[in-house]
């Protein structure tokens, strides 16, 4: 803006088909839906080019949420919705009691109220920010200031225009609060006080006129009060969302220091403490490059329990108790459910089986999701199964763990030539 303001967007979610979360409904005539709402700065003017501009300026920028201003369309379209058939009731009764001379303006006054009170309708659901717009008030104003003076043109011995012209003013309280309601309200006040003077109505009924400046001002007040209420509540809610991801990430800061305080420098301390017995500075240090490749991943993790932080944590554990080195390599993550969960069970029993009676210093963990399902490898480079009696026994074992998930479980080995234990579960 050339003022130096910004915009901020503000977008309310709804579905192509207008349902919103919680499920389908029937939609109303007057669900005029929400749009993106650029909302612009409350404070565009200079205080000290004066209060009256400032206080102007003011009304005519601030816009509230989405939610909001889609109600306040509501309200508009209502209201021009109730003066159109108010002004038919009295269309009727004029045509009925006294028909005006000139009859076709009447039927013209009508139709052009009936299309211009659907147009309404219409760019209020489908051009919300033109319908706040200066453009769209100069013809809503021309079109109701021809209603209005219709009466007089057809000869009309009573006016039968109703309240709708007087629904301008809400359309001028869209634009702009309390002065947009005004400006709407002079306009309207000066043409009908001229029609009631042109029709010789009297000067006590001319004086009526006033009515449009009281409710002009009712109705821009109310307005600017609903928009300063929405902005002060994005405000607070703004203000809180900063104080809440103030606190989140103080206590995720302290939780990394509390980790890193029992583990990381822990373990330095003891491997500088046991120096001189190289095994187990070594053991050391896998466990803790371990643990920090753990954490790392539990922090990258979009799932809340993740299928790849209890493997690596059951990995872990079988290291631990046997004293052996297990590579892994876990491709893929998913929220850990009973399927994945007996997965993993099963691969911990096949390390540490893997661990116990293989031989091999070299056992490695692998696992992807392919086709719907994950599949988990666990090899060694040992001895293999005796017999095939001793490789049945242990994938029978195994295989208990997965059936209930509708789990398979396959063995691959041959004497001296090491092992493969396949795990395949739907994911």
């Amino acid at each position: 803006m050339g003022d130096g303001g910004t915009f901020r967007a503000v977008t309310v979610p709804r579905s192509d088909n207008g349902d919103q979360e919680g499920g389908p409904h029937r939609r109303s005539p007057f669900d005029l839906g929400t749009r993106q709402i650029q909302q612009a700065p409350t404070t565009r003017t200079n205080p000290s080019s004066g209060p009256l501009a400032f206080e102007v300026m003011t009304s005519f920028s601030k816009r509230g949420s989405g939610g909001l201003e889609a109600t306040l369309r509501r309200m508009v379209v209502v209201f021009r919705f109730l003066g159109l058939i108010w002004m038919l009731i009295l269309v009727a009764v004029t045509l009925l009691r006294d028909p005006p001379p000139r009859v076709w303006i009447v039927w013209a006054s009508v139709g052009l109220a009936l299309v211009w009170t659907l147009l309404t309708w219409l760019v209020a659901k489908t051009q919300p920010r033109f319908m706040a717009g200066w453009l769209w008030f100069g013809f809503d104003t021309i079109a109701m200031l021809a209603i209005g003076a219709a009466s007089v043109a057809s000869g009309a011995e009573e006016l039968f225009h109703g309240g709708l012209p007087l629904s301008l003013v809400f359309t001028g309280a869209l634009l702009g609060g309390l002065p947009g309601s005004l400006i709407a309200a002079v306009l309207l006040g000066i043409e009908q006080f001229l029609v009631h003077v042109i029709a010789d109505l009297g000067a006590v009924r001319a004086a009526g006129s006033v009515i449009f400046f009281v409710v002009g001002a009712i109705v821009g007040w109310t307005f600017d009060k609903l928009r300063d209420y929405d902005l002060a509540r994005q405000a607070a809610q703004d203000e809180l969302a900063r104080e809440q991801a103030a606190v989140v990430l103080h206590e995720e800061r302290a939780m990394l220091a509390d980790r890193l305080h029992d583990s990381v420098l822990q373990t330095l301390h003891a491997i500088r403490m046991g120096a001189d017995d190289p095994s187990q500075s070594r053991y050391l240090a896998r466990r803790q490059e371990r643990e920090l490749r753990r954490n790392i991943e539990e922090w990258r993790s979009e799932f809340r329990e993740s299928f790849r932080a209890r493997l690596l944590s059951v990995r872990d554990e079988v290291e631990d108790t046997h004293r052996v080195e297990i590579d892994a390599v876990i491709r893929d993550d998913a929220q850990i459910n009973e399927s994945l969960a007996a997965a993993v069970e099963a691969a911990r029993e096949a390390m540490a089986n893997a661990a116990k009676h293989s031989g091999s210093s070299n056992i490695s963990l692998y696992s992807e999701f392919a086709n719907g399902e994950a599949h988990i490898h666990v090899r060694d480079s040992g001895s293999g199964f005796a017999d095939d009696a001793q490789k049945n026994r242990v994938q029978e074992r195994l295989a208990r763990r997965v059936e209930s998930v509708g789990g398979l479980v396959e063995i691959d080995t041959a004497p001296e030539s090491g092992t493969e234990i396949k795990i395949r579960v739907e994911k």
